[in-house]
């Protein structure tokens, strides 16, 4: 099942990043492990183009967002080879939750079934094993977090001023033009880029 459910959501989300007009971001074969570790972790290795997903608690590999998640990060670095300087660490972990909670938006509707979950809580079948919040979530894309008062210092935690911000502004201008807004926005940026940086990204994106 798990080998099954990677396999499906990471061809639906090429799919969809094809279907907004881009066929030269990712388009490759991407290679996964659904069992990589015991741990409670999933992550995504340069070096080797491969996504892992840990088994700990809830199996990662069973969570359509984590596995959106992971493939973001393997996106970004396609997009910028040896993205993750500055504040892109964070800027990472914000488009991953984003691009997960997006395109399950996205997905649902043009697949014609309804939207059950909380569609800003991140992860919310993983987070059935650890998480203490109503609804169960890893992350959640819309609080209310500014840069630079809420910096915490943590990659996850600080993403998650990048992910609020891209799905207030998805809320604004809606998935088609946001998701295509962010992506267009990747290619401008260096391997170092700061948040101002990639604000400024999104904004020379949207006039061109």
């Amino acid at each position: 099942f798990e080998q099954a459910n990677t396999y499906y959501h990471l061809d639906r989300a090429q799919d969809r990043i094809q279907a907004l007009g881009f066929n030269d971001i990712n388009n490759r074969v991407q290679g996964a492990t659904v069992d990589a570790q015991t741990a409670d972790n999933s992550f995504y290795t340069s070096s080797s183009k491969r996504l892992s997903f840990g088994t700990g608690g809830v199996d990662d590999a069973e969570d359509a967002e984590i596995v959106v998640h992971e493939y973001g990060h393997s996106i970004q670095d396609d997009q910028v080879p040896g993205f993750g300087g500055g504040d892109e660490g964070s800027m990472g972990e914000g488009f991953g939750d984003y691009l997960a909670v997006s395109f399950g938006l996205t997905l649902a509707a043009d697949a014609g079934h309804p939207q059950l979950a909380d569609p800003a809580c991140v992860g919310d079948w993983d987070g059935t094993s650890y998480s203490t919040t109503t609804p169960k979530c890893l992350r959640r894309v819309d609080t209310t977090k500014h840069w630079p008062e809420a910096e915490a210092g943590e990659v996850h935690d600080d993403g998650e001023v990048w992910s609020s911000g891209l799905y207030d502004l998805r809320g604004q201008l809606g998935g088609d033009v946001t998701d295509k807004l962010v992506f267009e926005g990747h290619f401008l940026l260096g391997t170092t880029a700061t948040f101002f940086q990639a604000s400024q990204a999104l904004i020379t994106a949207a006039e061109f």
